[in-house]
């Protein structure tokens, strides 16, 4: 049987000179907010060791339930607004699974 926590990996690519204003702003409005949410097992943000405006945050839910209710979150909302201006191309969001059976 395949876990039913939600995994998230959200890609970010920033302009060059806004790297140190978008960490800062991503810890303060999205991963340490997020990281008390009920539902979130984990939230971590990582940057590219090749690329640093290349950015993923990968999130692990309890649940798709948990993960819809962060959704609808407005400080969710305005957290991913104030990030919109240092970005150098849109985000990317993509859903995962697992499909490996539960030891």
């Amino acid at each position: 049987m395949a876990s039913s926590t939600v995994r998230v990996i959200a890609h970010f690519t920033v302009l060059r000179d806004k790297v140190d204003a978008f960490i800062a702003a991503a810890r303060a409005t999205l991963v340490e907010p997020t990281r008390r949410e009920a539902g979130c097992r984990s939230y971590d943000l990582w940057q590219d060791a090749a690329d640093p405006t290349r950015f993923v945050m990968v999130e692990e839910w309890d649940s798709e339930a948990a993960l819809q209710q962060h959704l609808a979150l407005p400080t969710l909302q305005r957290a991913v607004a104030a990030l919109r201006p240092l970005g150098a191309g849109p985000i990317e969001v993509f859903r995962y699974q697992s499909v490996a059976p539960t030891p």
